[in-house]
């Protein structure tokens, strides 16, 4: 007997950007190619680019308060920040909790969002919200 777990991703994202739920039923334990196996796929996929857009965010968030942390924009921007994290850290539950390997590009969405969120803010207040 096939052990079947229900995985529902919900990304409540913030501001303006719209929710998104993902649910896929899936087995964990089937070793044989078939349907089971395809669903584990595209639940990995899920499970991986939605971790790695939150990586990525969360840096852009970073590195926009490394920037604009003392002005009139720094508690939305903070706000915004700790939603980015809760989503973070919900993703790299699942990733452990369904044996899901990350994306082998976090170094390059650490460094690439960290840039965007600073230089995004260098150029200005509307700049930076513009990029969240």
């Amino acid at each position: 007997m096939l052990a079947v777990r229900s995985v529902c991703l919900q990304h409540v994202l913030t501001s303006s950007r719209v929710s998104l739920l993902s649910c896929q039923t899936l087995s964990l334990s089937s070793l044989s190619p078939g349907p089971d196996q395809a669903r584990r796929r595209i639940v990995e996929k899920i499970i991986r680019v939605d971790h790695a857009g939150e990586m990525g965010a969360s840096y852009i968030y970073q590195g926009q308060m490394a920037i604009l942390k003392n002005s009139k924009s720094a508690p939305l921007i903070q706000e915004m920040w700790d939603h980015e994290r809760a989503h973070l850290k919900k993703f790299e539950e699942l990733l452990v909790t369904y044996q899901v390997r990350p994306t082998v590009l976090i170094p390059v969405w650490r460094l690439a969002g960290f840039t965007l969120g600073a230089g995004g803010a260098l150029l200005g207040e509307k700049v930076a919200m513009a990029c969240t």
